[in-house]
């Protein structure tokens, strides 16, 4: 996995070209020559965290108001 290094002013002026920095890897971002931030595409972070997406960050997602849900019921017996 690569890492590229970018300066803020560099991340302030061509965004877009940081993000597609870090579709290969991690990205860090310097101010004043320091690391202070990092970038990563979403599938390195769900798999170094271990964390995955519920239905909840799914339904919450920005644009989803319009999608229909069905979910089928569960009978139990008694």
């Amino acid at each position: 996995m690569s890492s590229d290094t970018f300066t803020s002013r560099q991340f302030n002026q061509d965004p877009s070209s940081v993000k597609r920095a870090a579709k290969n890897g991690p990205v860090k971002i310097t101010e004043r020559g320091v690391v202070a931030f990092m970038m990563m595409n979403i599938d390195d972070y769900l798999e170094i965290t271990g964390k995955t997406s519920t239905i909840l960050d799914l339904v919450s997602a920005p644009n989803t108001q319009d999608i229909q849900l069905d979910v089928p019921k569960f009978k139990t017996s008694n």
